[in-house]
């Protein structure tokens, strides 16, 4: 009889459950036994992980991350959302604000999301380091709501959209796809804030596994996810509620997207596994 193969993901949103109950029953149906634990934060998924407590983490690009350095590259990312590719940073103010490029920020408040958002903390920093010659004379603030959700719940970005309309900063950072919403939900009056500065594509959540789980298992759990029909009416509920159109496989052009977050992990010590 085959082992149950235990997921883990991390509960930052009460929708995770009928995700993870569809995705398992999904596995289950076919004869292939699969369940989920969840955990309430990335730091505490990532020790389950190494220490062989998981057999799959569905992680954030920063827990991807962490997890390669910890374990001396001995993980392996099988596969992601289709959303997951060329992920983007948004850097918005309002429009009357005059501030139209980085190097206006000088003597500005600029917001940053969560401590752990790749999105709205961490490649923004790298992002202003690279591109504007004022960065020391640049007023951060900082909204660490949800800590450990990695930036999953997009709290710390609503919050930051908050104390833009609220004239408590100037500028901020949010991830590509929490300005798509602002804008659809329309958050604010039309033409009353835009964005300044979209940084390059790079690669967010993937499914890791350690690279010692039977190549077999891998395959097949592969197999199994990219096997969802998204016009099956159950599949497609999870989809929506996941924000995929389909699964892809991870491949090494995908594992590019994570360079530049490695890099600015590495230049702001944010590789240990703190919680």
């Amino acid at each position: 009889m085959q082992k149950t193969l235990m997921l883990g993901a991390v509960a930052y949103d009460p929708k995770v459950i009928p995700i993870w109950d569809i995705i398992r029953d999904y596995f289950n149906d076919r004869g292939f036994r699969l369940d989920y634990v969840l955990f309430s934060n990335y730091e505490a998924q990532i020790e389950y992980l190494l220490s062989g407590k998981i057999d799959v983490a569905w992680n954030t690009n920063v827990a991807w991350v962490r997890s390669y350095e910890l374990s001396k590259g001995k993980v392996k990312a099988l596969l992601m959302r289709d959303t997951d590719i060329d992920f983007k940073s948004v850097f918005i103010t309002k429009a009357s604000s005059g501030i139209k490029s980085v190097e206006d920020l000088k003597g500005k408040r600029f917001g940053l999301g969560s401590g752990d958002s790749a999105q709205a903390a961490i490649l923004p920093i790298k992002y202003l380091q690279n591109e504007s010659n004022c960065f020391d004379e640049i007023n951060l603030v900082r909204y660490n709501s949800d800590m450990g959700k990695h930036g999953d719940t997009g709290r710390s970005e609503f919050d930051i959209l908050d104390a833009i309309k609220n004239n408590e900063i100037d500028a901020g950072a949010i991830g590509i796809t929490t300005w798509i919403r602002a804008l659809e939900d329309g958050l604010f009056p039309s033409g009353v804030i835009e964005s300044f500065y979209v940084s390059e594509g790079y690669c967010h959540c993937n499914f890791t596994v350690l690279d010692s789980l039977d190549e077999k298992i891998q395959e097949a759990f592969t197999q199994m996810m990219l096997s969802q029909d998204p016009n099956d009416p159950i599949i497609k509920k999870m989809m929506q509620m996941e924000g995929l159109n389909k699964w892809v496989v991870t491949t090494n052009k995908e594992l590019e997207g994570y360079e530049v977050l490695t890099q600015a992990m590495k230049e702001q010590d944010l590789m240990k596994n703190n919680q």
